[in-house]
């Protein structure tokens, strides 16, 4: 029994270490890349007042070391220029192994704080509509697909009786073909 819930118990710890290994935290930002850099260098070094060892903005990365009363573990920053709501902006990436996943989401929480703070709210994200597709009807006829019903060959001249619509057989529910209404005055319904 005792050997069940030690084996239990080394099991936890294993994949509690191994996922701790393997933390880190990401946020998108709208803010530029080199905005995002200045705000989050200084929100680590001068804000929460933490060393920053080693750093590359070319490469888009800064180490620091993470203190918490007595202990000091190494933490990281990665920086990548992405589009975030159809404009530049950055993904930050925050690792800090050692500690609580929590811990990486407070940085990052602080982080878009200060960008708000210092640079104000983003613009409104960019509304993409999408193309319609060219069109290109032979003759003025509008579009068909197959199966369709034949539209009337030529219009009735102007006062006329119109003329009845074909009347086809009613489609079978077995029939996989799409319903559509053909306006023959103009587009399709």
């Amino acid at each position: 029994m005792w050997s069940q819930r030690l084996g239990g118990l080394a099991a936890v710890v294993i994949s509690l270490a191994s996922a701790t290994a393997e933390a880190r935290t990401v946020r998108d930002e709208p803010y530029s890349m080199e905005t995002t850099w200045n705000a989050a260098v200084r929100l680590v070094r001068i804000d929460m007042g933490m060393p920053i060892l080693e750093r590359d903005q070319d490469m888009g990365f800064f180490t620091f070391s993470y203190r918490e009363g007595a202990r000091t573990v190494p933490g990281s920053v990665e920086m990548v220029r992405t589009e975030v709501d159809g404009r530049p902006g950055a993904r930050i990436i925050v690792q800090i192994p050692q500690m609580p996943t929590y811990v990486e989401s407070l940085i990052l929480t602080r982080l878009a704080r200060k960008l708000r703070s210092e640079f104000g709210e983003p613009p409104p994200p960019v509304v993409r509509r999408p193309t319609p597709p060219p069109s290109t009807p032979s003759e003025g006829t509008p579009d068909r697909r197959p199966g369709d019903p034949e539209p009337p060959a030529t219009q009735p001249p102007a006062g006329s009786a119109p003329t009845p619509p074909n009347t086809a057989p009613p489609e079978t529910p077995n029939n996989n073909r799409r319903e559509r209404s053909i306006n023959p005055a103009g587009p399709e319904v």
